[in-house]
């Protein structure tokens, strides 16, 4: 099997840039691990991306305000402009949404090497001109590199129905509290009526583990009441907490989205990021291959820095900081507005 462009990974940023290189009219080969689209993420998406929505992506909730609580429960109030997404049906559309462009896709077909001029994937191999890892914050292309492994925050999430949201229905809600999310913190995500995505981060600053974390935030803290319904749903998983990697181009292969870092480290937030680099990395791989000129792919890293380098670098920056706040309350009572990105004091 030939094709112009094997990608690893159909989530956002894979989708994404198969679809825009298979519109261009090129062989694309999409291989996933999994049978379907899943993700452990709440779903927040900027209304600031500029890439329109695939059809049969579920909207759950418009989200106008951020509320950030302190330890001791005092909250500031931020206006966003953003929506909820269901992430298993805005996955599968974005992957559809490839498919109808002309990229196949194997679904439970996880990379097990690069080979040369190609890969080896469970029950077999193709060849490919370019090769993109969009496989994760574990992802197989990268550690295939010999990159370092990413560092990570460990998320678990429950979606739960007939609990008690703000008056406000368009407010998502932050909680910032070391004795629940270490290094971290709760989200409440408005999900429908009467329905939310509870969840949260930590990283590795505890003792207990992110489902440990979440039972007790749910059950035990002064919110446990508003938050007694019906447990529909549980997920977990990772994201990546250390930046944007230093080099996303390494000859033929490119790395985009979690893979590539692109998660920013203290909010956690890539989807939006993840579209981007997928766009980008699709336009150089079409550059590359109507030239017939990898070193065309070089522009794809300059130009994913020059989008992403400094405000993910800022990011960094507070992550440092945050990591030395995140086990004590008084801290985060006393540091938290230069450390959350709803402050003023973040951005100064």
């Amino acid at each position: 099997m030939n094709y112009d462009l094997i990608v690893a990974g159909a989530g956002p940023a894979g989708s994404i840039t198969a679809a825009v290189v298979a519109q261009a009219g090129y062989r694309v080969l999409v291989l996933e691990r999994d049978a379907s689209c899943r993700s452990p993420c709440a779903g927040y998406i900027s209304s600031t991306i500029n890439i329109e929505l695939p059809d049969g992506c579920i909207i759950q909730s418009r989200i106008r305000k951020m509320r950030t609580y302190f330890p001791d429960l005092s909250f500031h109030d931020f206006q966003l402009s953003g929506f909820l997404v269901d992430r298993p049906s805005f996955d599968m559309a974005l992957a559809t949404k490839a498919e109808d462009s002309g990229a196949e896709i194997r679904w439970k077909s996880p990379l097990i090497d690069l080979a040369a001029g190609g890969v080896r994937f469970r029950d077999g191999e193709a060849s490919g001109k370019i090769i993109v890892g969009a496989d994760g914050v574990f992802s197989r292309v990268a550690a295939l590199l010999g990159l370092e492994r990413q560092r990570v925050a460990f998320c678990a999430q429950y979606h739960i129905r007939g609990i008690e949201l703000l008056p406000e229905p368009d407010t998502c809600e932050i909680f910032f509290d070391a004795n629940y999310a270490p290094g971290g913190y709760v989200w409440i995500y408005p999900a429908g009526k009467d329905s939310a995505k509870v969840g949260l981060g930590i990283t590795g600053a505890g003792t207990r583990s992110p489902h440990e974390y979440l039972d007790a935030f749910v059950s035990e803290s002064p919110l446990a009441e508003r938050l007694c319904g019906e447990r529909t749903g549980y997920l977990t998983g990772a994201l990546p907490i250390s930046g944007l990697r230093k080099r996303l181009c390494y000859g033929n292969i490119l790395l985009v989205g979690d893979s590539a870092g692109m998660a920013d480290p203290i909010t956690g937030a890539g989807i939006n990021n993840a579209m981007l680099s997928g766009e980008i990395a699709g336009r150089a791989v079409i550059d590359a291959l109507e030239d017939d000129d990898m070193a065309v792919l070089g522009q794809y890293e300059t130009r994913a820095d020059m989008l992403l380098g400094r405000p993910l670098a800022r990011s960094l920056e507070k992550r440092r900081k945050l990591d030395c706040c995140c086990t004590s309350n008084e801290m985060l009572q006393r540091h938290l507005p230069g450390l959350w990105v709803t402050f003023r004091e973040y951005w100064t």
